[in-house]
Order: structure tokens, then sequence, then C-alpha cells
């Protein structure tokens, strides 16, 4: 076979892998978690990074989360609050008009803002 043909071969190959690897990523793209304000709904920011398995937390227990921000923070908006595999709470809301998250410890004692990076 020619220098030409394989060059032309290792072209096609190297094209046909982009399109395989750009279509899985705009796939994921379109199936990907909802954002507002730069949080996902899973409670990180909405590139896909740190994706995690936290479930919705709603009732009660929403509730209690809640009071122990308002508690810590009177000024901060829970808007949502998620609970993560190891017990503690990621809490989205806004204060001052812009989106905050927090992470509250299982026991509600520790609250700790996070920032965007």
């Amino acid at each position: 076979m020619s220098s030409s043909k394989i060059g032309l071969a290792m072209g096609g190959a190297v094209a046909a892998g982009a399109l395989v690897f750009g279509g899985a990523a705009l796939a994921n793209a379109a199936t990907g978690t909802p954002s507002v304000g730069g949080y996902s709904a899973s409670g990180y920011f909405g590139d896909g990074r740190g994706a995690s398995a936290d479930t919705p937390v709603t009732g009660s227990e929403a509730a209690k989360v809640t009071a122990a921000v308002k508690a810590k923070d009177s000024s901060v908006t829970v808007t949502s609050v998620r609970k993560d595999p190891d017990g503690s709470y990621d809490v989205l809301g806004t204060k001052a008009g812009a989106n905050v998250m927090l992470d509250v410890s299982a026991d509600l004692a520790t609250i700790t803002q996070n920032s965007k990076s």
C-alpha cells in the first residue's frame, strides 16, 4: 500500500473516531442535568464534573435543614435541598440576589458556603 493511501486511511480513522466521541459528548450534553445559575440540580456545577448520587429532600427533613441554614444566615433563601450518600446535605439558594451553595453536615451542626470555581 502506498504512503498516500495509508495516510488517507489513517485520516479517515481519526475522523471517524472524532465523530463517535463528538456524538457521545453531544448525547451526554442533551441528557445532562439542567443548571440554574451555574449550579446543576444535583448540587454541583453545571458542567457535569463532580456528579453525585444525591437525592431530593422534601417535607419535614427539608424544613429542618432549611431552619438550620436560616439560623446560621437569615439572608439565605433556600431553593433546593439534596441529601448526599454520606447523610450530609447540599443546599442551593440565593443571598443578596446571587446563587449560593451550602454544605450542611448530617447532624445540621456545620454549615459552610461553597464558592464557584
